[in-house]
């Protein structure tokens, strides 16, 4: 895709993300599979993630929380278990959310694709969440879950700008 932006898919149920970065791709990769790091900038505005693991490679598993910062809602969990690990590359995960033991809740997972790419004046990123059918894309389009991932992106900008 062209350009940074959110571009919502719904002939394949994908949500496309895309930022560009001043910070090298492997600035932006450590930012992406560092637990400390992710855990900066993880989640929407206003919103704080913790890691609980984060073993980065196929096969492990990356288990998180989000939660709003004023408490306003309860935690969101995440599972994520890594296909694809290309190091400053790629990172593929199936991604569910989670009970409180850790056991995907019964909505369906979505395949997850983040590319690194270099540029000029630094590097892309882009992320393509797919989800199952055209159901659980609504959902998540309603969720305004593109916005948090974009929001997200944007906090990772501040992070690799700061540090």
């Amino acid at each position: 895709m062209s350009g940074d932006g959110i571009v919502i898919d719904r002939s394949r149920n994908t949500v496309h993300i895309s930022r560009t970065y001043a910070a090298t791709v492997d600035r932006a990769w450590w930012a992406w599979t560092d637990a400390e790091a992710i855990a900066k900038w993880w989640g929407p505005r206003g919103w704080a993630a913790t890691v609980y693991e984060m073993d980065v490679r196929p096969g492990g598993r990356w288990r998180f929380e989000i939660a709003p910062v004023d408490g306003s809602a309860a935690p969101v969990r995440g599972l994520a278990t890594y296909k694809v690990v290309v190091v400053e590359a790629e990172l593929a995960y199936d991604d569910t959310f989670a009970d409180e033991a850790w056991q995907p809740d019964g909505t369906a997972s979505f395949p997850t694709e983040v590319s690194f790419t270099s540029t000029e004046a630094g590097c892309r990123v882009e992320v393509a969440a797919r989800f199952p059918d055209g159901e659980a894309l609504r959902q998540a389009v309603e969720l305004q879950m593109a916005q948090g991932y974009a929001e997200a992106l944007d906090r990772l900008d501040n992070l690799l700008e700061t540090t």
